[in-house]
């Protein structure tokens, strides 16, 4: 879908040429002097950028007083952002690298593949990391680091507030790992060394059937909606199929969003056939008025649709999806989609409450006629909301997270594997398709009382990112 918006602004920018008319053979002439234009700065062009399309393009662009934005007095861009910005809006962000912001919301960043939650230990400022879950083939995984374990220090020195962001980016790390004992957490000596590479990070954290009795389970723990991961996500399925899968657990429970338009293959994949052989809305779409006016005028379709995945097609009765507060965006979409074609059983917590879609926006001017990059401010951009997503009954739009159909609590000490059914998530879920009770699994240790650092980011990227085709030019 493109977007294409007449910017009032052009028709203000007709020059005027005035002249003066002499009356008779001998007149005063007078020379008048105008000043050399000053070149704008590099903030006054970023200003203007952000102006002009958060105006026209942005979800809340009515709880802006347009006529009181002055682009050219505001000598910091991230500033005159933040301030347009409407007060609910947790993830439009205003960049000076949008390549690596591009990168990151496509898996392809500098890394080293991991993503950590942070603890403190009792009566001390020196925290500790849990991993909860490694990418594969990533300096992480090679490292031979994997989801639970621990990380207690760093560069020979404890982990703290102050440096704890090292452990993302910093190029090189010499890590501690932490044993868990009956006493605590312990350091290993063993010293583990790693440098951040170039990677794609595949978020295909697991996939695997588990067999309990009559029940083949389909089990999948997904982390991002790359578009790159699609073709992925069909072999993983076709496997499922070829297997005769009868339930499927899909685990979401770190997915922070991603691509619309892989939300769109994996719902299609998941929904019952007949609903992709006719393409049903699963989602609506949402804008601000001026654009959604435009929009319809030119016959578009506001709505997110089932695609044709037949091939694959798993035409699944019943769905279980595995949920905490950090599953956002299209995870949380791809539930609101699904709820009312299917019986989808949410286990875990509560999500995150991201209900709305955003383009990467970019500086561009026009030139004979075309709209090209302005290669003066190149490097900045904005990932900029531009819609809502609704269910296909009302305008629920999740604001405040999905609360799940059936409580469970991750437990950090230890935290298994994936697929593993000691997991109290998965073994929730396992319990519901069996009926068999889940037996929670404790190790038994007398830990002294640790905290866990919820206030902490659990990784480097945004929470909540979900990215549309749509507005992005």
């Amino acid at each position: 879908m493109k977007i294409k918006v007449l910017n009032p602004f052009w028709l203000l920018c007709a020059g005027f040429a005035w002249f003066a008319v002499s009356c008779g053979e001998e007149y005063n002439r007078v020379e008048e002097i105008v000043a050399p234009e000053e070149e704008e700065t590099e903030v006054t062009k970023v200003n203007k950028f952000v102006y002009e399309d958060m105006q026209y393009y942005y979800l809340w662009s009515t709880t802006v007083d347009w006529n009181k934005v002055y682009p050219d007095r505001e000598t910091d861009a991230f500033a005159f952002f933040e301030n347009l910005k409407y007060r609910d809006d947790k993830w439009s962000m205003l960049t000076d690298n949008i390549k690596a912001l591009q990168g990151e919301f496509d898996g392809n960043v500098t890394s080293y593949g991991y993503t950590l939650i942070f603890g403190q230990f009792e009566n001390s400022d020196a925290l500790f990391a849990i991993v909860l879950y490694v990418y594969p083939d990533t300096p992480a995984d090679k490292a031979g680091l994997k989801r639970g374990d621990f990380i207690v220090g760093i560069n020979g020195g404890y982990i703290t507030l102050e440096n704890r962001t090292e452990l993302y980016n910093a190029p090189d790390l010499i890590l501690s790992r932490g044993v868990l004992t009956s006493a605590g957490i312990a350091t290993d000596p063993t010293l583990i060394f790693m440098s951040a590479e170039q990677v794609y990070e595949n978020p295909i954290l697991k996939d695997t059937v588990i067999v309990k009795g009559s029940n083949k389970i389909g089990y999948l723990s997904y982390a991002d909606y790359t578009q790159a991961s699609e073709g992925e996500l069909q072999r993983v399925f076709t496997n499922f199929k070829s297997q005769g899968v009868t339930d499927v657990v899909l685990d979401l429970r770190y997915n922070g969003g991603g691509y619309v338009r892989t939300m769109s293959v994996l719902t299609s994949i998941l929904a019952p056939e007949q609903a992709v052989k006719s393409k049903q809305i699963y989602l609506k779409q949402i804008w601000n008025p001026y654009i959604e006016k435009y929009l319809k005028s030119e016959g578009e379709d506001l709505a997110e649709r089932f695609t044709d995945t037949l091939s694959v097609n798993m035409n699944l009765s019943r769905l279980y999806v595995l949920t905490s507060e950090y599953s956002a965006s299209a995870s949380e979409s791809t539930i609101v989609g699904l709820r009312p074609y299917l019986n989808l059983v949410q286990i875990g917590d509560t999500t995150h409450g991201k209900y709305c879609a955003g383009g990467l926006f970019q500086p561009q001017i026009q030139v004979k006629n075309e709209w090209v990059a302005d290669e003066s401010i190149s490097n900045w951009g904005m990932y900029l909301m531009i819609y809502r997503l609704a269910n296909v009954k009302d305008d629920d739009s999740f604001l405040g997270g999905l609360a799940p159909d059936i409580s469970a609590e991750e437990d950090y000490f230890p935290l298994y594997p994936w697929g593993d059914d000691r997991d109290p998530l998965l073994g929730k879920a396992i319990e519901d398709i069996t009926g068999t009770p889940y037996v929670e699994t404790r190790s038994g240790r007398a830990l002294p009382p640790y905290t866990i650092r919820r206030d902490l980011k659990i990784d480097r990227t945004k929470d909540g990112k979900m990215i549309s085709e749509t507005g992005r030019r």
